[in-house]
């Protein structure tokens, strides 16, 4: 039997309370890159990931230093990982160690994978068995992976993940607007999964999809979207990403949080909250980013015009030295920080900039307009009787 799936529509209507909890990901959510390596080479792929990719994995003395932080970060306030490649099933023995230790701290564990590893029902539920700490496995497929892996394999380990009790969902990538082989592929997918199950996304114009001739998107409303970062990633090299789409292979970002080797990962995660340029774009959006940079008569450095997704807009922003420095320093500046970080903590009950602007801000309270608000507020949340911690 099939079933209609259909592609998202771009202009899906919110309320304030359902965007507040799609942005809260950020604040309980952590990813990590376990390797580059992937038996794929899919032409869109936003990592460059490939059969060549192998010296990148993640060693797995770091693979044992994270598992031994599980518990502390869900402590910490973490409540759900994810495991991404490359191919992260091409790293199994880091996948088990940290997947098994996440699901002893009780945490929630994703995987995104190909399903390569699926050529029949038997090896299907071998390797999703093999896994008990990973809950939710996120299978992909597109007109790009095709080549590579039979479609077989992809329904295989959906059927396998929900057998065992998972949750299984299908990782779906689409052209802007759908070509006429998106539609018969999606249309395959809806003989075997739920519609519920499928998660659509649209080919990115990064890694390899570069080559792809793509045009930008010309139907999103421009710029007032928040970014609705998912969180966190720590890469397979000790590097950190501010998020899983467009930057998760950048290096040139301006969020560096440190060596998550070298320090404790709530540590790394704590200082990510507290950057004031990333928290601005994810509680107000780009609109305000956009005007410092017709302020400062930086429009020049930018390509033009610029794109409608905030998506596509972000690298071009973040990724130019010039642009990027400007707007961190003013993000950063006492009342553009303050204003920011009351915005965070009203709007997504996340404090850590707020507190940590408090800090660090004291001795220039008289200065700064709006402090004492703000700190009467931190010190609010702190009274033991209003639940926060």
């Amino acid at each position: 039997m099939s079933v209609a799936v259909r592609l998202p529509d771009p202009k899906v209507r919110l309320t304030l309370a359902q965007l507040a909890q799609m942005q809260k990901g950020a604040a309980r959510h952590l990813t990590f890159n376990l390797t580059l390596a992937c038996p794929l080479r899919c032409a869109h792929c936003i990592v460059d990931a490939g059969p060549d990719k192998g010296s990148t994995t993640m060693p797995i003395e770091v693979a044992r230093r994270y598992a031994g932080q599980m518990a502390d970060l869900a402590a910490y306030g973490i409540r759900a990982i994810s495991f991404t490649g490359g191919e992260p099933l091409l790293a199994r023995d880091q996948l088990q160690v940290m997947s098994d230790a996440a699901g002893a701290a009780g945490l929630t564990s994703g995987v995104v994978t190909a399903a390569h590893w699926a050529y029949d029902e038997t090896s299907a539920a071998k390797i999703v068995g093999r896994y008990p700490g990973i809950q939710i496995w996120d299978i992909s497929t597109d007109i790009y992976h095709t080549p590579f892996v039979a479609k077989e394999n992809v329904s295989r380990a959906y059927e396998a993940a929900r057998r065992l009790g998972r949750t299984a969902t299908i990782r779906f990538t689409y052209h802007d607007p759908p070509t006429e082989e998106d539609e018969r592929m999606l249309s395959w997918v809806g003989t075997f999964a739920d519609p519920e199950d499928v998660c659509s996304q649209r080919v990115r114009k990064v890694g390899r999809g570069l080559d792809l001739g793509l045009g930008d998107s010309e139907k999103y409303h421009p710029w007032n979207k928040p970014c609705i970062t998912q969180g966190l990633v720590v890469r397979y090299d000790g590097s950190v990403a501010p998020c899983c789409v467009n930057l998760v292979e950048e290096r040139r970002h301006p969020f560096d949080v440190g060596d998550p080797r070298l320090r404790l990962l709530s540590d790394v995660h704590r200082d990510y909250m507290s950057l004031p340029l990333l928290q601005m774009i994810r509680v107000v959006g780009f609109l305000d980013v956009v005007r410092w940079v017709q302020d400062a008569d930086l429009e020049a450095e930018l390509r033009r015009p610029l794109p409608d997704d905030v998506c596509d807009l972000c690298p071009q922003l973040l990724t130019n030295d010039r642009v990027a420095a400007y707007l961190v320093n003013r993000a950063g500046a006492p009342e553009n920080r303050l204003r920011i970080a009351v915005l965070a903590s009203r709007l997504l009950d996340e404090h850590a900039l707020l507190r940590r602007t408090i800090e660090e801000l004291g001795a220039h309270a008289g200065e700064i307009e709006g402090f004492a608000d703000a700190a009467a507020l931190l010190q609010s949340l702190d009274d033991p009787g209003n639940g926060n911690p």
